[in-house]
């Protein structure tokens, strides 16, 4: 038991431990603390820094758990998304994230450049023995083959803008009621065209396990190549008429006007592409084949 006396902190007066009124002038003694009763104030640890980094790496390890599971559930909707193009090409897949048809697109590019600098390598495997240890050391053939494929890479992708662009633009000619947009476009196009990535994949398989004096292999991989050309005209003449009932100008004037601006386009593209990569190639021949004379 309590035995320590208290008392009134307004007039003083002794009152009961458990009194919550003064008995003398009414003070409420409940809102009231003495000295004794105040709570101490209790330290706190000395490892708070710790724990806020602890929780600046949980935090963090969160965020990158939420990043990785946000990668992976949109590549699952990437791949299912394709496999349903593959299965029916001509159907439209609804909900679709718009920037899927890109990168399918993009990633037939990869696999095509890819191919490329896996032949280049090839190729200069075979024919290095001829080639003098001086001149060999000046060129960084890997250097060189990965410039070469940065440039067919984008040279690769805005062919495939023009075939896109322009089937978009005479869509929109001939079906003046197409509620499409550029990139939901995109995506159709690339669901009717998804069959190349297979393609370019058994061609970048190929040329892994090709030789260098393998010279059937190398007519095997143009014999896949083959098809890629294909279904990109078939796509294009495809999706300018599919599900136009009431064309505005007959399919068949359409689709030869779209095969006219076509090869129009190609043909600016090629001496456009031409003189660049032309240019980067004499001028790249001419700074090593001076190197090469000044070392003599």
């Amino acid at each position: 038991m309590d035995n320590t006396k208290k008392f009134c902190p307004h007039c003083g007066t002794e009152i009961k431990n458990d009194a919550k009124f003064c008995p003398k002038c009414g003070y409420a003694l409940a809102s009231a603390t003495t000295p004794d009763d105040q709570p101490r104030e209790q330290p706190q640890p000395q490892a708070q820094p710790q724990a806020t980094q602890t929780t600046a790496g949980t935090n963090a390890n969160a965020n990158a758990s939420d990043s990785f599971a946000d990668v992976k559930r949109f590549s699952g909707n990437f791949f299912s998304w394709w496999l349903a193009t593959i299965r029916h090409p001509s159907q439209v897949i609804p909900n679709v994230n718009r920037s899927f048809g890109a990168i399918a697109i993009a990633l037939e590019a990869l696999l095509t450049v890819l191919t490329l600098v896996s032949l280049g390598k090839r190729i200069v495997a075979l024919y290095s023995r001829d080639v003098s240890q001086a001149v060999a050391s000046m060129i960084n053939v890997n250097g060189l083959l990965f410039k070469a494929g940065l440039i067919f890479f984008f040279l690769i992708l805005l062919g495939a803008a023009i075939y896109v662009s322009l089937s978009y633009g005479f869509r929109r000619l001939i079906d003046d009621n197409a509620p499409l947009n550029f990139w939901e476009f995109t995506n159709q196009f690339a669901g009717i065209t998804n069959l190349i990535l297979i393609f370019n994949l058994i061609t970048f398989l190929l040329s892994l396990i090709t030789t260098g004096a393998n010279f059937s292999s190398y007519s095997l991989m143009i014999l896949f190549m083959i098809p890629t050309s294909v279904i990109l005209s078939v796509g294009y003449i495809f999706i300018i008429i599919k599900d136009v009932d009431n064309p505005r100008i007959d399919k068949f004037y359409t689709l030869l006007l779209a095969e006219a601006a076509l090869t129009v386009a190609f043909l600016i593209f090629i001496y456009i592409a031409g003189n660049i990569v032309g240019g980067s190639v004499m001028n790249f021949l001419q700074t090593y084949y001076s190197s090469f004379m000044n070392s003599f």
